[in-house]
């Protein structure tokens, strides 16, 4: 009668091993791969002239008013959506606490080291309340852009909004 063969003793710190080796493979490779994309990405640095743009926060005429909760906001992230290696953008989170709601807005540019800001207030004319927006210079304080909305309810102040996002674009001539 032969004897069967014993089957092979498996060593239980093998796959221990396979699993510590794999795990290294992947930190090596993760490690080569950031190393690679750095060095890539490393020449497209944020360019110091680049303009920043201060988004300051949207003034209802009456204090209490939340009409333009989020508003500014809202431009903000429109903004962003342009390279920042082209424009940097503080939005009215940054700016709220340097910002002097009596103040001037171009002073409030300086305090954040803005090149480029957008204003807006609301103005109570004729039984009707219009929303203010400019776009000013900081360095010459000279005005780029302004406009004038009626603002009657949401669906205008939207429309008023998206009209600025637009119109500033074109003022400070970004890619769209």
């Amino acid at each position: 009668m032969t004897a069967k063969p014993t089957p092979p003793q498996h060593d239980p710190r093998e796959g221990a091993r396979r699993t510590l080796a794999a795990l290294v493979i992947i930190i090596a490779s993760l490690t080569v791969g950031s190393m690679i994309f750095m060095v890539r990405e490393g020449g497209r640095r944020i360019p110091e002239g680049r303009p920043v743009l201060a988004v300051l926060p949207f003034l209802a005429s009456t204090p209490a008013s939340h009409r333009y909760a989020g508003f500014g906001e809202g431009l903000a992230a429109y903004f962003s959506r342009v390279d920042p290696r082209e424009l940097g953008v503080l939005g009215p989170a940054s700016t709220a606490d340097r910002f002097d709601p009596d103040g001037d807005p171009i002073e409030a540019g300086r305090r954040v080291e803005a090149d480029v800001v957008l204003a807006g207030r609301e103005i109570s004319r004729a039984s009707a309340l219009v929303l203010v927006a400019e776009l000013f210079r900081v360095d010459s304080g000279a005005l780029l852009w302004r406009r004038e909305f009626v603002v009657e309810d949401a669906e205008t102040l939207r429309a008023a909004q998206t009209r600025i996002g637009t119109e500033v674009t074109e003022a400070l001539n970004l890619p769209r």
